[in-house]
């Protein structure tokens, strides 16, 4: 198959081009998943540097060019990352939410625990009855306090109200002398102020927090929520719920978009344009205004702008790539013939040894397509030795594989979309490259003069 072709080709610097946007994207993975981490507290700086020390082995692989390779493990570390970090929240969420529990636990136990020494005409230490009945303090404190407390209570008032039995048996072996102790005493409490209602805020409180949103906006709804009646408090809770998971959604999506704006910032990091540093600065300044409504904006912007740029450097180094390809196959390569192919779409270069024959490429510019063929150089009048037009177009396709290997040698890969035959269509006859492109430096410098203006 040695006829017009059509074909694919990746440059080494548009593979590692790849593989510095993939890094660029796990540094942002990683900023995500340390930034997370700490704000929840759920991440130590052994863990950092253990996450630090992968990456830097990811790194290794780029100057080892083991591209694919790279490109595979750095996707897969980004989804370690992204798990990982959603594992931490909700293990941040899960503490959050139990620590909730135990300090009203620890309060209702608390008060419970006082009404029982003052019925027992108990007298309470001051700053003992001053710490069970504060609404501040954690639920260590007030658990601290309380076993202090439960040692004032007599031993026979420690146990539930006796039967006749226990009396007698108490009054033969001496009643007291195991207390009941305060983990016991708190087992049983516990078991009656569960409520379900609570548990579930108490777990959608926690997401909150571990997202690193301020719940205090619904303080005084739970506050009332603790204290509606149990007939009431399912329904008033089923109320709190929906506006804690709208909170949720809207957190969830802001977390989100900031991963999103950190990931834009990390690839317009690694590009030179003024354009990506102006835009990047923007990200910056979104990222560090947590009340900045365009964010979305600027993903759309920041995508399309490495997307553009990063199509641009590709062709730019496919052009490269060819042109030097063929300079060094013998096909004849001036200044300024990439230039032209993205001006007309199209370019014919001369084979030095054999003048009256060439190639013509076409495509590049917008598409990573390329289409090649054999042409010949002269005049469409002119009578064509028919054989020799084969023979030259025989010889190019050996040429070909000689480009391919070239490309392959230098780090790239050529894909064939498709080759006709040779024969299948009759010589392309184009004018002289040389005359042509002669001209178009005149024109052009013609146009580049400045305007007289005195005629």
């Amino acid at each position: 198959m040695s006829g017009p072709k059509a074909f694919r080709i990746v440059t080494r610097a548009e593979i590692i081009a790849i593989c510095h946007r993939n890094l660029a994207r796990l540094d942002a993975a990683i900023e995500s998943w340390t930034a997370a981490g700490r704000r929840n507290g759920t991440i130590e700086q052994k863990d950092i540097e253990k996450v630090i020390a992968r990456r830097d082995e990811l790194r290794r692989l780029l100057n080892a060019d083991r591209f694919v390779e790279l490109q595979k493990q750095v996707a897969a570390e980004i989804g370690f990352l992204q798990v990982d970090s959603e594992r931490r929240v909700e293990k941040a969420a899960e503490i959050a939410a139990r620590s909730k529990r135990d300090l009203r636990r620890s309060k209702v136990a608390a008060e419970a625990l006082l009404q029982r020494l003052q019925a027992l005409k108990v007298e309470i230490p001051a700053d003992i009855r001053s710490e069970l009945s504060g609404s501040t303090g954690s639920s260590e404190r007030l658990e601290a306090n309380m076993a202090k407390a439960l040692l004032l209570v007599p031993s026979q008032a420690a146990l539930d109200t006796p039967t006749d039995r226990q009396r007698a048996l108490a009054d033969r072996h001496g009643a007291g002398e195991r207390r009941e102790t305060l983990q016991e005493w708190l087992s049983r409490q516990h078991q009656e102020m569960e409520d379900p209602g609570l548990a579930r805020v108490d777990a959608v409180l926690g997401e909150l927090r571990g997202l690193g949103i301020d719940s205090s906006p619904f303080s005084d709804r739970v506050a009332l929520l603790e204290a509606e009646s149990a007939a009431r408090r399912s329904l008033v809770a089923d109320s709190l719920l929906l506006d804690l998971a709208a909170a949720v959604k809207d957190g969830r999506a802001r977390v989100r978009l900031a991963n999103e704006l950190r990931q834009r910032r990390a690839e317009l990091s690694v590009m030179k344009s003024t354009e990506a540093a102006s835009l990047r600065s923007e990200i910056e300044e979104t990222l560090s205004s947590p009340s900045a409504s365009n964010g979305q904006e600027l993903v759309k912007r920041a995508d399309f702008l490495i997307e553009e740029e990063f199509k641009a450097m590709a062709a730019e180094e496919r052009r490269r790539a060819v042109l030097e390809g063929l300079a060094s196959l013998g096909y004849e390569v001036s200044e300024g013939m990439a230039t032209a192919w993205v001006d007309n779409g199209q370019i014919v270069l001369r084979k030095a040894a054999n003048p009256g024959y060439g190639v013509e490429l076409l495509g590049g510019s917008r598409s990573d397509l390329l289409q090649v063929r054999a042409v010949g150089i002269g005049s469409s009048a002119e009578i064509r030795d028919e054989n020799r037009d084969r023979d030259m177009e025989t010889i190019w396709c050996g040429e070909f594989d000689r480009l391919k290997a070239l490309v392959a040698k230098a780090g790239g890969n050529v894909a064939m979309e498709f080759a006709r035959p040779v024969g299948q269509f009759p010589l392309k006859i184009v004018s002289d490259p040389g005359v042509s492109h002669q001209a178009e430096i005149a024109e052009r410098s013609y146009r580049e003069l400045p305007l007289n203006r005195h005629n």
